[in-house]
């Protein structure tokens, strides 16, 4: 009889520890999950704080050489602290109809284009017409054609790998803007 309570005793003592253990490790579980979450979010965060720098310009038909400069020099940042070069999976690229400019002077690309040139992404303008109010308010009409191909992102971060800016020709539609234009766009 003594010692089928004393097996008792070392049986619950086992139980017990078995339930602390078990409790731990659950623990535990838990807390590494919901850091990993954390840490998930933060990087999503991140990315898109980071692409955004980048998709504030797609579907414009109005981007300025300042503009560009500005997001030279941001893809110039970010490649310098990721230390990425062409080909890296951090490396940005930033073109001009399709030519890098990363490695241009950027003084030289604003003495070039001075204000007199306009530049899109992500949008194809046609049937552009301008015309002057007798108010001499300054109406352009045109039409435009979305496109997702400027904007080039990296399948293995999510994050821009590459920027596609395209001068628009039209002198009467740059001159315009620049009179600060109204835009209608036709359908």
């Amino acid at each position: 009889m003594e010692n089928a309570s004393k097996a008792l005793i070392i049986a619950g003592e086992i139980l017990i520890g078995v339930l602390i253990l078990s409790l731990a490790s659950y623990i535990v579980i838990q807390f590494g999950n919901f850091s990993r979450n954390m840490n998930e979010q933060i990087s999503a965060t991140e990315i898109r704080t980071f692409n955004v720098n980048f998709t504030n310009f797609s579907g414009r038909a109005n981007i300025s050489m300042q503009e560009i400069a500005s997001i030279i020099n941001y893809a110039k940042q970010s490649n310098s602290n990721y230390e990425a070069e062409p080909g890296d999976e951090f490396y940005v690229d930033v073109q001009i109809d399709g030519s890098s400019v990363l490695d241009d002077s950027i003084n030289d690309l604003l003495a070039q284009n001075k204000n007199d040139t306009v530049y899109s992404c992500n949008v194809t303008l046609s049937q552009i017409t301008t015309e002057t109010g007798d108010d001499g308010t300054v109406t352009i009409s045109a039409r435009r054609t979305f496109s997702e191909s400027d904007i080039i992102y990296d399948e293995g971060t999510t994050m821009v790998k590459s920027i596609n800016f395209h001068t628009i020709n039209d002198s009467d539609y740059a001159n315009a803007l620049l009179q600060g234009a109204t835009i209608t766009w036709k359908n």
